[in-house]
């Protein structure tokens, strides 16, 4: 959080938004991110409602769904799933394995 904080402080008036960390830079070179029928979800966090209503739009139409998971307070949880995931997908492992669906869980 304290990133995040330094941040906003250091630019009035901006809306930060913590996004596109979670897959490996790799994905973001495909047209449409679609697995097993599925379309990726980028999750997002973000304080003032405009931004999330730009983030949702971008995610959008580049043919993602958007997943907004709250405030910046989360951005650490991100940062930490991102690591977690990357970490786990240059092992040969499957990362969404380890997050099933809430239907499923």
């Amino acid at each position: 959080m304290l990133a995040t904080t330094s941040i906003t402080r250091s630019v009035p008036g901006a809306h930060l938004v913590k996004a596109f960390n979670l897959c490996h830079e790799s994905i973001w070179r495909q047209r449409w991110p679609v697995y097993e029928g599925q379309r990726l979800v980028v999750p997002f966090c973000a304080d003032d409602a405009g931004a999330v209503a730009v983030v949702d739009a971008l995610v959008t139409s580049i043919g993602c769904a958007p997943a907004h998971c709250g405030g910046l307070v989360r951005a650490g949880y991100l940062e930490a799933t991102a690591a977690l995931a990357i970490g786990m997908w240059f092992a040969g492992a499957e990362p969404r394995w380890a997050f099933p669906a809430p239907a499923e869980a």
